[in-house]
């Protein structure tokens, strides 16, 4: 009988999810635009609160996931607090979704980027859902929602703040 270390296999199945994501640029999202966007309840990056989608879809939302470790979400990260700073008082909501391994991690890049928005993290078996329902396989991935619930837009990689800002327009912030 072979014994197993849990914490080497944890480390491990991380690492492969890691590879995964890193080898995955592009998602092919489980859900499309058109769809009502699956809700979900995690827990927050700062440990202090549950983060519900139902809360915040009570307006344009942006959902965009992300990992600390990815540079195209590092390169990302400004990029979305600005479309954040210059449109949450005209009506918008941003819902941030770590797929990081470990909540530290997570912590460590919204302090590091000066993240201003809501943040979930997913590195939790409910975590692991909203991954799936969503059909992430790489980040940066980003979802335009509308104030009804559904899906407007769907970014995979890098997305400028034009192209946001212009999608939001279409939804009636300007």
């Amino acid at each position: 009988m072979m014994l197993y270390n849990r914490s080497a296999l944890a480390s491990a199945l991380v690492l492969v999810v890691t590879v995964m994501l890193v080898l995955a640029p592009t998602a092919s999202a489980a859900v499309s635009v058109g769809e009502k966007a699956p809700n979900f309840s995690l827990g927050s990056v700062d440990g202090k609160s549950t983060i519900k989608l139902s809360d915040y879809t009570n307006k344009p939302t942006m959902l965009a996931f992300w990992a600390s470790w990815c540079s195209h979400c590092q390169n990302e990260a400004p990029i979305l607090n600005k479309v954040y700073d210059d449109l949450k008082s005209k009506g918008i909501n941003v819902v941030g979704v770590s797929v990081d391994g470990s909540i530290e991690s997570a912590q460590k890049f919204v302090k590091e980027y000066s993240v201003k928005y809501q943040n979930a993290f997913a590195g939790t078996d409910a975590g692991a859902d909203v991954i799936e329902n969503y059909g992430i396989e790489g980040v940066p991935a980003t979802f335009i929602i509308d104030k009804d619930g559904v899906i407007k837009a769907i970014f995979i990689g890098e997305v400028s703040a034009d192209t946001l800002k212009a999608e939001f327009a279409k939804l009636g912030v300007k």
